[in-house]
């Protein structure tokens, strides 16, 4: 099997850039989120070093910002990239993916698209991939949605219809494509310049794509708090194809959490179970504290247990304006029953109002004792959303969380 890989870099990082915190903006490097540093390397550069450690990869070709070409190549140079081919970029995703198509080797059976700023996938998975596409015309990397999906209304104040997500599936890079496939549904299909990916494209083509559904972490970097994440991953050393500590001989587990609120009169507003002074609170069935359910959600997914609404469903009323903290609670105690306990946790709460300044020390806290960790493994940040809504207009709060597992020890 001989493979092309495009590596697509071409994107302006607008949405990334927006979402900045104002003070972190003078530390960090300008420009492209693909030049942030991670884990002591730019984002770009773990990308292209994770599939340095496949074979079968013939060629890489890298779309780049029109222009950029020349220092992109002595930048790669330098670090050892000397036979990438740096490829100029179009006005969307499919048409840089085009251009680059357009300069891969005839010799080539496949071609594999990956986002630039998804840094984070593994060797391994990437050879899973390349194993499973000889029955497919493509095939592309998911994972299974969890959340509770909700079709609404154009106005979006309507739930029109609960989605069954059981049949759906997040697309992830990287996407493999037969070369003449693809080089064939852009030739056929209207507006292919206008697809999202290539399975898209491909699919409209009339070909079959296959699926290959995963359960490790693979994001993709949009917004800066993508990148706080990806940040935490590696601090741990868990972006490797196992899940164990070798230096310490402990076994670790990882889990994100993601929660939003609205805010509305008449609520109170509750955050890591600490009662925050404020006009509005979370619009919720229990008290809506959006940081708790995000540590909640977070340690259910490092273990494989679902996510929140599996456990406690907003239609049973014994729940109904439940204190978080007594979810969570229980959900601590599952987890000890399986033989895992918190090890650190770090968060991040997004609103506009109210400033938490000095009240982050009393939610760290508050989690510490929730948790029974020392406070040093306890991290609460806090940032607005720039004025973008809904956070940003002051109608909705959020809070990310990832919470690192460790085994608890027998004696």
């Amino acid at each position: 099997m001989r493979v092309s890989l495009i590596i697509t870099a071409a994107g302006a990082s607008t949405r990334f850039a927006k979402t900045i915190p104002k003070t972190s903006r003078e530390k960090k490097t300008q420009g492209s989120k693909l030049f942030f540093e991670l884990g002591g390397m730019p984002v770009l550069e773990r990308t292209l070093r994770a599939f340095s450690k496949v074979p079968g990869i013939s060629e890489v070709l890298v779309t780049v910002s029109p222009g950029a070409e020349k220092v992109s190549k002595a930048w790669g140079d330098k670090l050892g990239f000397k036979k990438i081919k740096w490829v100029s970029g179009g006005k969307t995703r499919a048409e840089s993916v085009l251009n680059a198509l357009k300069k891969t080797s005839s010799q080539s059976s496949w071609v594999m698209v990956h986002d630039g700023a998804r840094p984070l996938i593994l060797p391994a998975t990437i050879r899973l991939l390349m194993k499973k596409a000889a029955k497919y015309d493509g095939i592309l990397l998911a994972r299974r949605v969890v959340p509770t999906l909700k079709k609404i209304s154009v106005s979006g104040n309507k739930v029109e219809a609960t989605v069954d997500r059981s049949v759906l599936a997040e697309a992830e890079t990287p996407q493999m494509v037969r070369r003449s496939v693809l080089i064939d549904a852009y030739r056929r299909v209207p507006q292919a310049l206008s697809f999202t990916d290539e399975s898209g494209l491909v699919e409209a083509a009339g070909r079959q794509m296959g699926v290959l559904l995963h359960t490790d972490w693979n994001p993709k970097i949009t917004h800066y708090a993508d990148y706080e994440l990806a940040q935490a991953r590696l601090h741990f050393d868990l972006c490797t194809e196992s899940a164990t500590d070798k230096s310490a001989g402990e076994e670790i587990r990882i889990g994100k959490g993601y929660d939003i609120h609205r805010l509305v009169s008449g609520r109170k507003l509750w955050i890591g179970g600490i009662r925050i002074p404020f006009e509005k609170g979370s619009l919720g069935h229990s008290d809506g504290d959006a940081l708790l359910h995000s540590v909640t959600d977070a340690i259910l997914g490092s273990l494989g247990l679902g996510d929140i609404g599996d456990w406690f469903s907003d239609k049973n009323p014994k729940y109904k304006n439940i204190q978080s903290s007594k979810l969570l609670t229980q959900v601590l105690a599952k987890a000890s029953e399986s033989g895992w306990q918190p090890f650190q946790v770090d968060t991040n709460v997004i609103l506009e109002k109210p400033k938490l300044g000095p009240l982050k020390i009393k939610i760290r806290k508050s989690l510490a004792k929730l948790l029974a960790l020392p406070l040093d493994r306890i991290s609460v940040k806090a940032r607005t959303h720039e004025g973008f809504a809904p956070i940003g207009t002051g109608e909705a709060w959020a809070c990310q969380a990832v919470v690192v597992m460790h085994k608890i020890k027998k004696d």
